[in-house]
């Protein structure tokens, strides 16, 4: 293994759980997003209107590491007509 592999991995390995759950959870509301726009040829300026925000903000929202706010994912969800997040 390179050094650079083998650093890579002892930062993951170092990485705590809770911090792995909010990327995993980041990547996901991101393709669920990115998802719902190509389903329904929408491009994100277009999104970007619908909520009235820039391109830029949704781009970082589809980049999958966007530290999403309840008050965001609200908005969203409604936007789009279809839930970002279940809370059993």
């Amino acid at each position: 293994m390179n050094s650079t592999a083998k650093l890579f991995d002892e930062l993951v390995a170092a990485t705590p759980p809770d911090v792995k759950q909010r990327v995993d959870w980041s990547f996901s509301i991101a393709d669920k997003i990115s998802g719902i726009l190509k389903r329904r040829g929408l491009t994100q300026q277009e999104f970007a209107d619908m909520m009235g925000c820039s391109q830029a903000e949704v781009s970082r929202w589809c980049g999958g590491v966007h530290n999403f706010t309840l008050s965001t994912l609200a908005k969203i969800s409604t936007t789009l007509g279809e839930p970002m997040i279940m809370v059993a």
